[in-house]
């Protein structure tokens, strides 16, 4: 029982991880905001400003256009702009999309309202890229929900097997206490008190186990807070206290009805 509770804590942590990975690939969007040259400072910022407001952007920073030619003045090893005789980037603002925004649909509807702020001339982001991005995890999804199903069938199925093949070898002791005029509740309540108190038992030592996992992802999950982790626990114990007393009551419902020569 604790092996199938702790199967179920990996599906669980799979997902998780799933989650983050996929977080992590959408707070790498960025899109390319280019000003006006003839702007003012204080329109640049106003513009920035203007699209910081904005419900998609996480972070928005200006890319003075001096700085930018004189750092791709260093890796180059050469002077353009005194060849040119002008700076010949123009005025950038980067800006960090959220995750909930870097959706191909969401981004290009963002896109266009940063195209309507004033004193913005272009926008540029990577279309094919995003959706290339959305398309590999709307096709991974479906998988790695289909593979989490069947893991959790096949838990389940082992899980009622075990605790049939215990009610199995007891299934004299239960004609036994029916011969002698003990109801079926009666009968049902020790295995059911049995199967309750495995199952928590269970659940703590598959916490106990996913836990351990989780402090080791903690870099990838986050900070592990107390009223989550206690959170956690209640559920292990509490999942594996009703697939216990379930399964054994099924178990046991099955041989209450069962006639003698089935017993054999």
């Amino acid at each position: 029982m604790s092996l199938t509770l702790f199967l179920l804590g990996m599906v669980g942590l799979a997902g998780l991880l799933g989650r983050w990975a996929s977080t992590q690939l959408r707070q790498q969007v960025h899109v390319q905001v280019y000003l006006q040259r003839d702007l003012s400072p204080g329109q640049i910022d106003a513009a920035r400003l203007a699209l910081t407001a904005d419900p998609s952007v996480a972070a928005a920073t200006y890319l003075d256009p001096e700085e930018a030619a004189a750092e791709l003045e260093a890796e180059l090893g050469e002077s353009f702009v005194s060849f040119l005789g002008y700076v010949p980037l123009p005025p950038v603002v980067d800006v960090v999309v959220r995750p909930d925004h870097a959706t191909p649909d969401a981004l290009a509807a963002a896109a266009e309202r940063f195209e309507a702020t004033q004193g913005v001339s272009d926008v540029a982001w990577h279309r094919d890229l995003l959706s290339a991005m959305q398309a590999g995890i709307d096709r991974l999804m479906p998988v790695l929900t289909a593979a989490a199903a069947i893991c959790l069938l096949v838990a389940l199925a082992l899980l009622n097997n075990t605790i049939r093949l215990t009610v199995f070898a007891r299934r004299f002791l239960i004609r036994n206490m029916q011969l002698v005029g003990a109801r079926p509740r009666l009968v049902r309540r020790p295995f059911v008190v049995q199967g309750l108190l495995l199952g928590a038992t269970s659940g703590l030592l598959a916490f106990a186990a996913t836990l351990a996992l989780l402090t080791w992802f903690q870099a990838q999950l986050g900070t592990l807070t107390w009223p989550w982790i206690g959170a956690l626990a209640g559920a292990f114990v509490a999942t594996g206290s009703l697939l216990g007393a379930g399964f054994s009551s099924v178990a046991v419902n099955r041989y209450l009805r069962a006639d003698l020569s089935q017993l054999h």
